[in-house]
This record gives structure tokens, sequence and C-alpha cells, in this order.
């Protein structure tokens, strides 16, 4: 099936804009994060008076990149993995949720041996 000129237009079109971005050195960067990170995302860029979110990004990624690598290290580093503490609270919860599940779809206990190995 031929394309229409439209089509053919548009297509011709977007190869030129490829092209200029191309000879530019721009690419496209892909972000996925949680919609939690997008709200939040979003009430920064009002808060600080950005209109576009691309905007916003090139000017934190520019910003990381023109720190001394020490501080790019510092700002990178995650927590140890001790840092992450399951509270009391936090565990009767889960056990709670836990047993009530259990009531709902019973067969999935797990059921200690008796036999001494």
């Amino acid at each position: 099936m031929e394309q229409t000129a439209a089509a053919k237009h548009s297509a011709a079109y977007r190869e030129r804009q490829a092209e200029i971005k191309a000879k530019m050195g721009i690419e496209v960067l892909k972000i996925e994060a949680p919609a939690s990170v997008r709200s939040g995302i979003n009430t920064a860029m009002a808060e600080h008076g950005y209109s576009q979110v691309q905007e916003l990004w090139q000017d934190l990624a520019l910003s990381f990149l023109s720190m001394p690598y020490e501080e790019q290290a510092r700002r990178l580093r995650k927590p140890d993995a001790p840092a992450f503490v399951v509270s009391q609270k936090l565990a009767r919860q889960y056990e709670s949720k836990a047993q009530a599940e259990l009531r709902a779809d019973p067969g999935d206990e797990i059921i200690q041996s008796t036999l001494s190995p």
C-alpha cells in the first residue's frame, strides 16, 4: 500500500529532524520511574519555575556532571543494607496480614517436622 502525500511529508520531516539531532549530538534518553517520582518531579518543577520536564532533567544532569568526582560519588552512595530496620510495629502488621491470608486460603502453612535429623 502506497503512502499518502501527507504521510510521505511527515516521514521526510521526521528523517530531517533526526539528521539535525544526530549532527548536534542529541539523543533520546528514556527514563522509567515510579508514579510517585513523577508526581514529586511535577511538584519540584512548579516550585522552581520549570515548565518542561526535559529542561529539568537536562539541568539536573549538567549540574551533576559539573560536580567534582568526590561529590558525585558521595551523592551516588547508597545506604548500607543494615540501615534498613524492620520495626516491631511493621513486624506485627506483617504477621497479622500473613495470618489473615492463611485463614482466607488455608493450605500454605509451613508445618515444622517433629522428626529429628
